[in-house]
Order: C-alpha cells, then sequence, then structure tokens
C-alpha cells in the first residue's frame, strides 16, 4: 500500500487512541433525550399544522367575503347610478312643471285683471251699458268657467308639485342610504383585506417556522439512528473475538492475496466483481474516512474498536458520511474499477492498530 495511504490510516489511529469512547449506557442517555426533542418537535409541527390550516381557511373565508363585499359594491353602485339618472330626469320634470306653473301663473295673472276691469265698469254704471240680461248673464257664466279652469290648474300644478318633490325627498334619502351603506361596507371589505396581510404574513411565519422544525427534526432522527448504530456497534461482538468468522466484504472472486514481502508489497487482497457489487462491513464500527485517496480511488475506513480498523479501496459510490456508525453486513456502497484487475472489483485490508494482518485467515470460508 503506498505511504500516503499508510499516513492518512495511521491519522486516524493516533486520533482513535485519543478520543475517549462513551459506554452503551450514556449512549442510551443520549438516544432517550435526542427522542424526546424529536417528539416535542413532531408536537410543534402538529400544532404548527393546525395553526396554518386554520389560517388557510380563515383566509379562504377573508377572500370568500372581500368576492362578495366587492359583488354586492357594484351592484349598489350601478343602482346609485340608476338613482343618479332617475333623479336628472325628475329634477328636470321638475324644472318643466316650475317653468309652466310660471306660465299658468302669469295668465292667471292677466285673466284676473281682465275680470277685475269688467267688474268695475259694471260696478261703475251700475249695469246701464248691458244690452241685454242674455249678454251680461253670458259674461257671468263666461267669467264662472274661467275661474274654474284656473282653480282647476291650480289644484293639477299644486298635486304635481307635491308628487314631484315627494318623489326628489324619497330618492334623496334612498342615494343617503345607500352611500351610508358603501362606507360601511368599504370599511368592511379594508379591515378584512388588512387581515388578510396579516394572514399571509402569520402563515409565511409559520410556514418559515416549520421548515425550520422539519430540518431540526430530521437532524434529531439522523443522530438518533446514529447512536443506534453505535450502541448496536459498541455492544455487537468485539471483532478481535471473530477470527475465522467474518463473512467476506463482496461476493466475488478472490484475484490478489495477502503478500507483504512481495515487490511492490500487497497488504490486503483483491476481489473481482460483477458491476455495482454491494460492498459491506465485515464488523460493527465507525466511518472514519470516506473520501478519493490518490492511485486507490474512493477509499473507505472503518474503525472496529481502538485497535482494529477494515479499509474498502476502489469503491464506487458510497453515502456514508465520516462518523456514521455501520452495523456488521451493512451494505457501504457499491465497488468500483479496479485497475489491476482491469475490470470492476475490491481491495481489502484489515490492521491491527497501524499494522497489515492476513486478512484470509479472519473469514469464515
Amino acid at each position: 500500500m503506498p505511504a500516503l495511504a499508510l499516513a492518512v490510516l495511521a491519522l486516524f489511529v493516533c486520533a482513535a487512541s485519543g478520543h475517549a469512547a462513551q459506554s452503551p449506557s450514556q449512549l442510551r442517555k443520549q438516544l432517550a433525550l435526542e427522542k424526546k426533542k424529536a417528539d416535542e418537535r413532531r408536537q410543534n409541527l402538529k400544532s404548527m399544522t393546525i395553526q396554518e390550516r386554520k389560517l388557510n381557511t380563515d383566509l379562504a373565508e377573508a377572500e370568500k367575503r372581500i368576492l362578495q363585499l366587492e359583488k354586492n359594491i357594484a351592484e349598489q353602485q350601478a343602482k346609485l347610478l340608476d338613482i343618479s339618472a332617475a333623479d336628472d330626469e325628475a329634477r328636470q320634470e321638475y324644472d318643466v312643471l316650475v317653468a309652466e306653473k310660471q306660465k299658468i301663473e302669469t295668465v292667471l295673472t292677466d285673466t284676473l285683471r281682465l275680470l277685475w276691469e269688467a267688474h268695475v265698469r259694471r260696478m261703475a254704471v251700475g249695469g246701464r251699458e248691458m244690452d241685454d240680461w242674455a249678454g251680461t248673464d253670458r259674461e257671468y257664466i263666461w267669467s264662472q268657467e274661467l275661474y274654474k279652469i284656473l282653480d282647476d290648474n291650480r289644484s293639477v300644478l299644486a298635486e304635481k308639485e307635491k308628487k314631484l318633490a315627494g318623489v326628489l325627498e324619497q330618492r334623496d334619502r334612498l342615494a343617503r342610504s345607500m352611500e351610508e351603506w358603501l362606507a360601511s361596507v368599504n370599511r368592511e371589505k379594508a379591515a378584512l383585506l388588512q387581515n388578510r396581510v396579516l394572514y399571509d404574513r402569520q402563515l409565511r411565519g409559520i410556514r418559515q417556522q416549520r421548515k425550520s422544525t422539519e430540518t431540526e427534526l430530521q437532524d434529531i432522527l439522523q443522530l438518533a439512528e446514529n447512536l443506534n448504530m453505535e450502541v448496536a456497534r459498541l455492544e455487537a461482538k468485539d471483532i478481535a473475538k471473530m477470527k475465522g468468522q467474518l463473512e467476506r466484504p463482496v461476493s466475488g472472486r478472490l484475484r490478489k492475496r495477502f503478500r507483504p514481502e512481495a515487490a511492490p508489497p500487497v497488504r490486503g487482497v483483491g476481489f473481482s466483481t460483477g458491476e455495482n457489487a454491494e460492498v459491506r462491513s465485515v464488523a460493527a464500527g465507525k466511518v472514519v474516512h470516506n473520501d478519493i485517496l490518490r492511485g486507490f480511488g474512493t477509499v473507505i475506513i472503518i474503525q472496529h474498536n481502538t485497535d482494529y480498523f477494515t479499509l474498502y479501496a476502489y469503491m464506487g459510490d458510497s453515502p456514508l458520511k465520516v462518523g456514521a456508525a455501520v452495523n456488521v453486513n451493512q451494505k457501504l456502497g457499491t465497488v468500483g474499477f479496479y485497475p489491476d484487475l482491469k475490470g470492476p472489483g475490491l481491495y481489502f485490508e484489515l490492521r491491527f492498530k497501524q499494522k497489515a494482518i492476513n486478512p484470509e485467515s479472519w473469514f469464515a470460508s
């Protein structure tokens, strides 16, 4: 194995030896605490979901009410326009009536003057100028009829004037009432619009808070999963006592054997496999390295306790992060291209501290 790979492995060995591992009981306490946090976050999410639903309902009701108010306002404004148009017509009719009344009053005035002059003349002559009683009678009857016509015209004009004045007054009252109603509806609409802005702001706040809580919950669940894996790893059978019991890390043909004395030395074993063959951990442990190592492609190193490490090289795809706990036979990823074998495969090492040991004697078969 190249010196660079040895240096990387030595670094992880030194770091591991200086780190005080927690006991399973301590990890279980931490796990219980994280589960409690997760339950609290779930409860918070449930409460926020209820709030969000209520706000959505309130917002929908406000939108519905605003639309209804806008429809009512449009209808009433159209009615106001109709009233205004009818009012204009009534006022024009009223003006015509007033002009007609003035004309009739003028005619009445002229007629009364003539009648008065005739009456004065008769009184002055004592009726002596009258040719006959028949003429006098006709003049009298004509005068009476004229008076009657004048009185009838006065009555009709007065009735029309009174009726038009009532119509105008009623329309004025209706217009004022509708304007007051429109002002009240507009105030309600303004309040609803203000509430809608408030609902939108609250919804944005809750959604942002929920998103943050969901992210936090995922982090807590991931930590809890890692703690579970760590507990399982610590309570798993010690790799030091598993010699001759380890399952091979990959299904394939053994093509390179352990030959540390060769030139160049081979400090592990190599397997040829099919495309995308799964690579699995030979024992429980913790990922201390998952990165590209020049000459070895993607390399995963797992620490099994303070002394034992396994190394998996020429890996293809692996989702594991450094610090993740793994169980025995857990999938680490898939194989990549193994240059020496000119195809897909896996290079595997087993080390005690910094010394490579022959993994073949540790395999069950």
